[in-house]
């Protein structure tokens, strides 16, 4: 159940971006159905929970077997929170974005495009993946922000979106560089965890994506763009945002 919370998303987003614009009322029926439906798959998800050694496969699919890729998803205690707190910002975003007339089906196409990267960040267990999914995050926060955002709001997404991509390449260098030290063939995130790195990797390996997720979390002094961003993003996406930029950073960070 829980990888329909991804399905369901961008689903969502779909049907959204294709009801005419001006049928509001439409729209907004089927964002709130979109978002209940995520956060219901959540909750039968945490009631089926049954962990292997704390950790409770969901999918795992080859994806792109020549490099090792798999689409996979597998839920924690940690990560299992985190999507049921996502469910439940995604209903309240769309109840405050209620009475959004300029553009709604397109507003709401993004906000589930969001969502459905956020609940496959907390989702993924191949580095890659997790490493597609927050990718796939950025581009939504930028035009929710660029067109529905005010102060500033061209400035505010631009800063947003370079800084997050400054931060996820210096996170895809130390990816990169993982699975080429370790050798496994693999970027499954169990797996890599396993393996033994030098202390020679390690000095400036951990410091470069220790500070990409820096970024990325708006940790100090890589913050500034957090509040230009959030102080003119829409109320749903910087609720949304806030939350999963921190707490996804450091969920896989430990």
């Amino acid at each position: 159940m829980l990888a329909w919370t991804i399905y369901i998303s961008f689903a969502g987003a779909l049907l959204c971006l294709l009801t005419p614009r001006t049928n509001l009322r439409g729209t907004r029926a089927v964002a709130l159905a979109t978002a209940l439906g995520g956060l219901f798959c959540a909750l039968a998800g945490a009631a089926q929970f049954k962990p292997v050694n704390g950790l409770e496969v969901v999918a795992n699919v080859r994806w792109i077997p020549a490099l090792g890729i798999n689409y996979s998803l597998a839920v924690d205690g940690i990560s299992l929170t985190l999507l049921l707190l996502t469910g439940i910002a995604a209903v309240a975003g769309v109840l405050f974005s209620w009475n959004i007339e300029h553009r709604t089906n397109e507003f709401f196409a993004f906000f589930f495009a969001l969502i459905g990267g956020v609940y496959g960040v907390f989702l993924s267990a191949d580095l890659f993946l997790l490493f597609v999914f927050y990718e796939i995050a950025i581009v939504p926060k930028y035009f929710l922000i660029a067109i529905w955002g005010s102060m500033r709001r061209d400035y505010a997404a631009m800063k947003l979106a370079l800084y997050s991509f400054i931060g996820s390449g210096m996170v895809l260098i130390g990816m990169l560089a993982a699975y080429a030290v370790s050798g496994a063939g693999t970027f499954d995130l169990q797996t890599l965890a396993q393996q033994s790195y030098t202390p020679e990797f390690q000095r400036w390996a951990f410091p470069l994506v220790f500070v990409g997720f820096a970024i990325l979390a708006g940790m100090w002094p890589f913050h500034t763009w957090a509040p230009t961003g959030h102080s003119a993003a829409p109320t749903a996406a910087s609720m949304l945002d806030r939350k999963s930029t921190r707490l996804n950073s450091s969920h896989r960070c430990i």
